[in-house]
């Protein structure tokens, strides 16, 4: 399983903690256009994107800004709703057909508990999901926009197969005409 080797690959777990997180997770294929977390609910589940594309955004003078992207190999979940179990101000929409595993928010404190070696992984993840935050934080900042459009594409160029010219604006914080010129360029 490929979240199995993942998890090993960076802190392994012992085979009881394999197969209690096995019977936990739950499988799904889900279709492009779905919606795994609208504004004001709870993000009641931690989903492993096993493939497949999303991103998380905010309504913004009724236009989607995409704030984050997820690709395969990915943990999507809204991290403040999540962690809190409260409200989430944005949403998580599907943006390719995927497949995905969700684990509840109490199936993960279960593993947590029972399997000490479990929590290292947590860690280290959230760990990295910070820094990826702190860096999408940072990329706004750059100036000029061209710089960003760069910097974004150096990074994550696969990003730019996957999202839309519009999707790809909007997270960089520039117009589509804009990004249409700085790509032309």
């Amino acid at each position: 399983m490929i979240l199995i080797d993942l998890i090993n690959s960076i802190s392994p777990i012992s085979k009881e903690a394999q197969v209690d997180l096995q019977n936990m997770l739950v499988p799904r294929f889900v279709q492009k256009g779905t919606m795994l977390l609208t504004q004001g609910e709870v993000c009641a589940h931690l989903h492993f994107l096993e493939f497949g594309f999303a991103h998380q955004f905010e309504w913004k003078k009724k236009q989607k800004q995409s704030n984050y992207f997820w690709e395969q190999h990915s943990f999507i979940a809204h991290s403040v709703s999540f962690l809190t179990q409260t409200p989430c101000l944005e949403n998580i929409e599907i943006l390719a057909d995927s497949k995905i595993l969700s684990i509840s928010y109490e199936d993960l404190q279960k593993m947590y508990a029972l399997y000490p070696e479990f929590n290292v992984f947590g860690r280290l993840m959230v760990e990295k999901y910070f820094v990826e935050l702190a860096n999408v934080g940072a990329l706004i900042k750059i100036k000029p926009a061209h710089k960003r459009y760069e910097k974004l594409f150096a990074e994550r160029p696969q990003l730019f197969q996957q999202a839309s010219l519009g999707q790809i604006a909007s997270y960089l914080n520039v117009s589509i005409e804009t990004l249409s010129r700085i790509r032309g360029a």
